[in-house]
């Protein structure tokens, strides 16, 4: 452990969320010693407060650190729990993904709302926004980190996001707080780390405020994104004005995406999409899939539609006996009701039967019932998962289309039928 040079300072009282629990993310380095040893004193989270270290056993010294991080979460009276991990692979992606699951097991087992708490600082956060802007990013990888954020499920604040470095490293010496010392953390190697000695250096060597004014741009783009989120909305489905350039409606769909909460894939991918939206004839419904979701166009408008209901096999057949007066039978793609005097009947019900018609009530004629969907606005990706519910082989209703012969059934049985699709949008 090191002692930082004494420099007094105090760090701001923190605003936090509301939650019955508050757990710090402790990997016992200086920040997060920091952040611990102000909460620790902070009466307000009596009883509240606790502590995680995630061993990721990389480090031929982390068995030490992880009884160091238990011993000092003990001098201030804060519980701390310790999770070991596996990770198969030692970069920073993979490292955190193995860390956050961890973090994400141990916060479900609590009772309560519970809020994570890291110590992401200001120089972080530059750091953050300067790897990507390197990477290549929009509008959101250049508003870098937020105070309030969720991670795999997990609900994260930063209470030190705004403050540099330099007034965490006085706060650790005013209080003569410890801290563990990682010798990667040093290791230009890491483009991070060479951010981090290097190029943020440089930065506060030619500007003294440097960190500052960058920190104000970083909140000026928020400002912007906030606008452009605002403008853009979070209707579903995104109405498409065919007046777009394909670059405009890309760079509108991976917002709205965005503020779904939904990931966007590559950029090739949603341009493809996008162009072929643009393009695509009245009859075609270009798509893209991703794993959270599927896009398809129709009717000049795309839709985010949930992919688990669309994997799902639609050449199903079930046979129902209906013996009670009231009926519910409940299916992936949705809910048949009946009620009925009658309390024996015999349904079958089969999805994505082709070439079937059926004659409704007040035609003279049958109708395909691939075309009268199409008349009454069903979308597309429903039409094959409607019900075609069949009496002795004869077609009755086709989800809420139904034939004269089966209105004429429930009218003389004082029936009520009714089939109520399940939600396809996100």
């Amino acid at each position: 452990m090191e002692r930082s040079p004494n420099r007094p300072i105090i760090l701001k009282k923190p605003s936090l969320p509301e939650a019955a629990h508050y757990v710090v993310a402790f990997s016992g380095g200086s920040d997060s010693a920091a952040l611990l040893h102000r909460l620790a004193h902070y009466p307000p989270l009596n009883n509240k407060l606790s502590a995680i270290h995630v061993n990721h056993q990389i480090h031929p010294d982390s068995d030490q650190w992880a009884k160091n991080c238990t011993r000092q979460c003990q001098q201030y009276g804060i519980p701390c729990v310790v999770k070991v991990v596996n990770p198969k692979k030692s970069d920073e992606n993979s490292l955190r993904e193995e860390r956050y699951k961890a973090i994400a097991q141990h916060i479900d087992s609590l009772p309560g709302k519970t809020c994570l708490l890291t110590a992401h600082h200001l120089n972080d956060d530059i750091e953050t926004l300067l790897f990507r802007l390197l990477r290549g990013t929009g509008l959101n990888g250049l508003t870098g980190m937020t105070a309030y954020g969720d991670y795999m499920g997990i609900n994260i604040y930063r209470p030190l996001i705004d403050t540099p470095k330099s007034l965490i490293n006085q706060y650790l010496a005013e209080h003569n707080i410890l801290w563990l010392d990682d010798s990667s953390n040093r290791d230009t190697s890491y483009d991070r780390n060479y951010i981090r000695h290097k190029i943020i250096p440089a930065f506060s060597h030619l500007r003294p405020d440097a960190l500052q004014r960058i920190g104000d741009t970083r909140d000026h783009l928020k400002n912007s994104l906030a606008l452009l989120e605002q403008l853009i909305g979070n209707h579903n489905p995104f109405t498409v004005n065919p007046d777009f350039s394909k670059q405009t409606l890309t760079t509108m769909v991976y917002h709205w995406l965005t503020i779904r909460k939904l990931t966007p894939v590559n950029h090739k991918r949603l341009l493809s999409f996008t162009s072929a939206c643009l393009s695509a004839e009245s009859d075609k419904q270009p798509s893209l899939k991703a794993k959270q979701y599927v896009l398809v166009f129709w009717q000049q408008a795309i839709y985010a539609l949930r992919p688990n209901l669309l994997t799902i096999d639609s050449r199903q057949t079930h046979r129902l006996t209906v013996h009670s007066k009231i009926f519910h039978w409940h299916h992936e793609f949705g809910r048949l009701s009946l009620q009925s005097r009658a309390t024996k009947l015999k349904l079958t019900v089969k999805f994505n039967v082709r070439g079937e018609k059926i004659k409704r009530p007040g035609h003279k004629h049958h109708q395909r019932v691939k075309e009268l969907l199409r008349e009454t606005g069903v979308p597309p990706w429903q039409r094959q998962r409607l019900p075609y519910v069949y009496v002795n082989d004869q077609l009755m209703a086709v989800g809420q289309l139904q034939s004269d012969h089966w209105q004429q059934w429930l009218t003389a049985h004082e029936a009520e039928y009714d089939w109520q699709s399940t939600n396809f949008l996100l």
